[in-house]
């Protein structure tokens, strides 16, 4: 039996950049917020969603000739997960977004 990991400082960057959006977001805006790269971020989410930590859905896009963008969101799961996060004081330093740089 594998004993869980914790979470990695990329994987908790998102989870924080989401807990405090005050709505969903798409790929690029969690690039922002949180620094973390394309090749690090896409495949992430893509775990988180598998593990049912997070939600996304299509957007249309408001602007003609941009491409519909995925929209991320936590589930209750991540909710929880990520309100974890900010309690272990261990994992935690000062949260807005661990100091930064990843």
């Amino acid at each position: 039996m594998r004993k869980p990991r914790a979470p990695s400082k990329a994987t908790r960057l998102a989870l924080l950049a989401l807990l405090d959006a005050p709505e969903s977001l798409h790929g690029y805006e969690i690039m922002q917020i949180t620094g973390i790269g394309p090749g690090t971020l896409y495949p992430m989410l893509a775990r988180l969603e598998d593990q049912a930590m997070l939600a996304s859905r299509w957007q249309e896009a408001s602007v003609e000739g941009r491409p519909p963008r995925h929209i991320y969101s936590l589930t209750e799961a991540g909710r929880v997960l990520a309100k974890g996060l900010l309690s272990d004081d261990r994992r935690v330093s000062h949260h807005p977004l661990l100091a930064k740089p990843i």
